[in-house]
């Protein structure tokens, strides 16, 4: 299925905070934006995961298909369309807690290749699926998601995860993945500039984050490539940040190009 993504072109994007994002801080911190990430959410069969115990789930549907309603309803009440984010060590509860996701009125579906938790990446998933070496069981985990979920699909990486990551893009791109949000560190820096134009060379949509407070940093990562911008941390110490960001880059956005 083809998307547009119209609603998120010049926008922002409040990033999935585990152990913050839910819906209720969804819809404060992330009004006035055009996304809100809820999670991101671990579905585990285990008793002892190294995580915010109010985002673990076990496997199976009756366990988080409740909540799911709930919070994705109370996080609408940003305004903004509502994604859910997920990472799990087994592909088939990625793909149920997506699934489910989109029953209780997700617009967004995302996955979490941004991990560096021990319990992934010694199992090789999350941040470690974009190693090189592990480019087939990407591959794998990537078209079975987009073969069973029918909402926009976000693949959330950071670029300093692994020497390949920037690389790994392009298998994406190759599966059929349209968006990625990619965490670049600091996005303003020469490094984090010279990353977004790596990525630009991919035909993706691009969600970029990586220590955006201002509506100047936000422009001069949009004018670098990206095609959206995503703040995290910082929102969650300014709660009227992204709304502040999305009037500065709208209104920059709307100006003739011979005034910006």
């Amino acid at each position: 299925m083809v998307h547009s993504f119209d609603r998120l072109k010049n926008g922002v994007v409040l990033a999935e905070l585990g152990g913050h994002g839910d819906g209720p801080y969804c819809a404060e911190h992330g009004a006035g934006a055009a996304l809100v990430v809820l999670g991101t959410y671990i579905v585990d069969a285990g008793d002892d995961v190294p995580y915010s115990p109010d985002f673990v789930f076990k496997s199976g549907r009756h366990n988080y298909a409740g909540y799911l309603q709930e919070h994705v309803a109370a996080a609408r009440n940003s305004g903004a369309a509502v994604g859910v984010s997920v990472a799990s060590i087994n592909l088939d509860d990625t793909v149920d807690f997506l699934v489910a996701a989109e029953d209780a009125g997700a617009d967004y579906i995302s996955v979490c290749l941004h991990s560096t938790m021990e319990m992934f990446v010694s199992r090789g998933l999350s941040s470690a699926l974009l190693r090189r070496e592990n480019w087939p069981r990407l591959r794998e985990h990537l078209a079975a998601i987009l073969a069973a979920t029918t909402q926009p699909f976000i693949a959330k990486i950071g670029v300093h995860d692994t020497p390949d990551t920037k690389q790994a893009v392009d298998v994406m791109a190759e599966v059929g993945v349209q968006i990625v949000h990619a965490n670049v560190g600091n996005a303003v820096s020469e490094e984090g500039l010279q990353a977004i134009s790596r990525l630009r060379k991919s035909d993706l949509f691009l969600i970029i984050g990586g220590g955006i407070k201002t509506p100047e940093e936000a422009r001069s990562v949009i004018e670098a490539g990206a095609d959206a911008v995503a703040v995290g941390t910082a929102a969650m110490h300014n709660p009227s940040l992204c709304g502040q960001l999305q009037a500065g880059i709208r209104h920059w956005a709307e100006k003739p190009k011979e005034d910006q």
